[in-house]
């Protein structure tokens, strides 16, 4: 007996550390953590002990006495271990607690009232379990309750006024839940709640009223959720609300003026919803907004005024709708401060020349992945801040020379995966390409597309004389070729004037006449070309009806101007060119004639169909009267 007595005044005597149990490890300030396989609470100094830290053990259940023993302890803490049970007066003789995490176990059910004594509480933890459902009674007395995390458990349903009683809560998280419907009176009572975690979760609706009387809430997160519709002035009454998330949900349209008065504002999502609409009247002012994410959602275009009441916008991201094929004029007209735009991986196919005029200090500008075949010489003469500019993976087939001169810091530029056609077109962006080779980082990837002789080579190894220039008339009226000046030589075809057995005849053009000539040549053989030497000539897209070439040939055939060519085919090498009768009276007969057999077909049909009727109703009559007389 003396023996213990002494023992058990050395340990009271002694530095806490040294009697600290096996797997646990203890500090001076009263803190003991243990881990591994132990499978109840070992016993520890009460004097000593204000914190308890239990992670990863083989503990399956909490006892009536499992606390007792440590009566100084404010902040007890099991998590990532074997616990499923809970006895409901486990913590009736710690009436002290101020933090309980029971975080990431295996709980299924908790005792009603397990936690009604426990009025000094002020933070609880009950995160990744197997929670289905919360007693209406479960945190009943918990007045001085700061925090509460139910999050990652499997709850569907909360009854409407199971937090009534927490009335100094300020952070509530239910996220990764099975909730499908939310109370409006679920937080009604909690003035002073600062953020609400609801992400994750299966609601799809949010009822009027719902977050009503919390004045101070400055985050709300919806994200993650099935939400297909929300109230008219929902947000209304949140003039504190810094954070706002409602992206991965299932909303089409969003109601006019629903993010009015929230001029606190700082981030607001919206992406991933399959949005085909949204109202003129939408955003209310926001000017300390400093980024926005706006991405797969259904849009064709978008409100003029959307980012008019973001002043503040530094950051602005609109990429990834499929659907969205043009933007309004003065979409960008009010942010001044805005630093990168990002409209990449959308379906726009035409930028209007003044769009982005207004963003004076915009440094990043990402439009690749979109379907733009031209480009202004106007769109980037305001963009002097300008560093970084993406248009590779586009359909643009040429673009003005100039229209880099006024974007003086820019240091990177991608042109890459184009459709550029390379003739006299091209000129002016090839020269400049040539002089700012260091500021094009795909340089390999910008290639021809057209004309099929030039197709796959990089145009930085093109001369200019490759680039060679037909009938600049008739290329420049059908949009070919713009702003360019290249010197017309006509090229001659030697012909025949009747065909000689065992040779083969094709159908050309007469440069000079643009009448058809019939040219003989022997098989196997390359007609003779003769063209003007020192000529600068343009090689048309193969897709165009001003082009013509034989394929066997090195160089191209190319007809000066042929407007009645109507299509051509291809056989054994050669292309015959069909075409329509020439202008004039033989034409307007044949066209007259064509007109008054239809005429007669038509007269031919609505007298016959009218001939069936009048019989068929001979014919009727004529069988009542037969009836009638039997």
């Amino acid at each position: 007996m003396w023996d213990i007595l002494f023992l058990l005044l050395l340990a009271s005597l002694l530095p806490f550390g040294l009697f600290c149990p096996s797997n646990c490890v203890c500090n001076s300030n009263g803190a003991v953590k243990c881990t591994g396989g132990i499978t109840e609470i070992p016993p520890l100094n009460a004097s000593q002990t204000f914190l308890l830290r239990l992670n990863g053990t083989s503990i399956k259940a909490l006892n009536a006495q499992s606390l007792q023993p440590l009566n100084l302890l404010l902040r007890f803490s099991i998590t990532y271990s074997s616990l499923d049970t809970v006895h409901p007066k486990v913590f009736s003789n710690a009436p002290q607690l101020m933090s309980i995490m029971l975080s990431y176990n295996a709980l299924s059910v908790l005792p009603s009232g397990v936690f009604s004594r426990l009025s000094n509480l002020e933070q609880l933890f009950i995160a990744g379990n197997q929670l289905t459902s919360i007693s209406k009674y479960m945190f009943e007395g918990l007045g001085n309750l700061t925090e509460l995390d139910l999050s990652k458990n499997q709850i569907a349903n909360l009854p409407a006024n199971v937090f009534q009683d927490m009335t100094s809560l300020t952070r509530l998280n239910l996220a990764g839940n099975l909730l499908r419907t939310f109370p409006p009176t679920l937080v009604r009572n909690l003035v002073k709640l600062k953020s609400l975690i609801l992400n994750s979760n299966q609601l799809q609706r949010l009822e009027e009223g719902s977050f009503d009387d919390l004045p101070n809430l400055s985050v709300l997160m919806l994200h993650k959720n099935q939400i297909q519709e929300i109230s008219p002035q929902i947000f209304w009454r949140l003039p504190s609300l810094l954070t706002l998330t409602l992206s991965g949900n299932q909303l089409q349209s969003i109601p006019a003026e629903s993010f009015y008065y929230l001029p606190n504002l700082t981030k607001l999502t919206l992406y991933n919803n399959p949005l085909f609409y949204l109202p003129d009247q939408l955003m209310g002012h926001m000017p300390r907004l400093p980024e926005l994410y706006l991405f797969e959602t259904n849009l064709r275009t978008l409100p003029w005024n959307l980012f008019a009441n973001m002043t503040g916008l530094k950051s602005l991201h609109v990429h990834l709708n499929e659907r969205l094929s043009s933007l309004p004029k003065n979409i960008f007209c009010c942010l001044p401060n805005l630093q990168k735009l990002s409209l990449r991986n959308n379906h726009l196919q035409d930028l209007h020349p003044e769009l982005f005029s207004k963003l004076v200090q915009l440094k990043i500008l990402l439009l690749y992945g979109n379907e733009l075949q031209t480009i202004s010489g106007r769109t980037f003469e305001n963009l002097s801040n300008l560093i970084k500019l993406d248009l590779n993976n586009n359909y643009l087939r040429y673009v003005p020379g100039d229209i880099f001169a006024s974007v003086s810091s820019l240091q990177s530029v991608t042109l890459g995966h184009n459709q550029w056609h390379c003739t006299c077109s091209i000129i002016g962006i090839k020269e400049w390409i040539d002089q700012n080779k260091q500021l094009v980082t795909d340089l390999d990837d910008v290639v021809c597309h057209s004309p099929l002789s030039l197709r796959g080579l990089k145009l930085i190894f093109l001369i200019q004389s490759q680039l060679q220039c037909g009938n600049m008339s008739a290329l420049t009226e059908h949009g070919f070729v713009t702003n360019a000046s290249v010197s017309h030589q006509q090229t001659t075809v030697s012909t025949a004037t009747s065909p000689v057995p065992g040779q083969q005849t094709t159908m050309g053009i007469d440069p000079t006449t643009t009448k058809s000539v019939s040219t003989t040549l022997p098989t196997n053989t390359s007609p003779t070309i003769q063209s003007p030497p020192q000529s600068s000539i343009s090689i048309p897209s193969t897709e165009d009806p001003w082009y013509s070439v034989v394929s066997s040939l090195t160089d191209p055939v190319f007809i000066d101007r042929c407007p009645d060519i109507v299509h051509n085919n291809r056989y054994n090498g050669w292309v015959y060119l069909w075409k329509t009768p020439a202008p004039g009276l033989y034409s307007g007969l044949l066209l007259t004639l064509h007109i008054v057999l239809i005429s007669i077909a038509v007269i031919l049909i609505v007298a016959t169909a009218y001939s069936l009727y009048s019989l068929n109703k001979v014919v009727w009559e004529m069988g009542t009267s037969v009836t009638r007389i039997r």
